[in-house]
C-alpha cells in the first residue's frame, strides 16, 4: 500500500530518531513504503535540512550497494550553553548543599528531560569518535550513562568494587 509523503517523513523521521547511529538502507525504507528510491532520497534531504536547521543532529548517507543512512544525534553550540547555564543555575542554589559538601542532585537526574539533554550534550562530545561502550561507577552515574548510551547506541557498563550473586 502507498503512503502519502507526510505520513512518510513523519514515520521515517520517528525511525530514525529511535535507531541513532544505526545504518539504515534505503531498500528498507523504499519496502516499508512501497516508494521509489528517488522519493525516499528526497524525503531524506527534506528530513537532513530540518535536522540541521533545528540543530537535531546530523543524517549522514553511506553511498554504495551496502550503504544508506543514519541518524548521529547532535546538540548545537546555543542550545547546550542554554542548558549549562541553566543547570549550572540550579546547582547553586543554596537548599541542595548537603552535609560534606555534597550537592543533591536526585531531582534532576530522575527527570527524563534532564537526563536526555545530558545524554545527547556529551554524546555530542564523541560524534567524532568511534565508541564501543559507556561505562560508569554504581552510583548517580548510572542514569547519564544510560542516557549517553542510548544516544551513542551502544552498551553501558556499570562498575562496582564487588560483584552481587544476583548479577550471574
Amino acid at each position: 500500500m502507498k503512503v502519502r509523503r507526510s505520513d512518510r517523513l513523519i514515520d521515517m523521521t520517528r525511525y530514525l530518531l529511535e535507531r541513532p547511529h544505526t545504518l539504515v538502507p534505503l531498500t528498507y525504507f523504499s519496502r516499508r513504503y512501497d516508494s521509489a528510491k528517488s522519493s525516499i532520497s528526497e524525503d531524506l534531504a527534506i528530513v537532513r535540512r530540518v535536522f540541521a536547521q533545528r540543530q537535531t543532529g546530523l543524517l549522514e548517507t553511506v553511498p554504495g550497494a551496502a550503504g544508506g543512512v543514519r541518524y548521529i544525534p547532535m546538540a548545537g553550540k546555543e542550545e547546550a550553553e542554554a542548558f549549562v547555564t541553566g543547570m549550572a543555575k540550579r546547582l547553586s542554589e543554596t537548599d541542595r548543599l548537603l552535609p560534606g559538601g555534597y550537592v543533591y542532585l536526585s531531582d534532576l537526574l530522575g527527570t527524563p528531560e534532564v537526563l536526555r539533554e545530558i545524554g545527547r550534550l556529551i554524546a555530542t562530545q564523541y560524534v567524532d569518535q568511534h565508541v564501543d561502550a559507556v561505562m560508569t561507577v554504581a552510583t548517580k552515574g548510572i542514569p547519564i550513562a544510560q542516557s549517553v548510551s542510548q544516544y551513542l547506541n551502544v552498551p553501558f557498563v556499570i562498575v562496582r568494587r564487588d560483584s552481587k550473586i544476583t548479577e550471574g
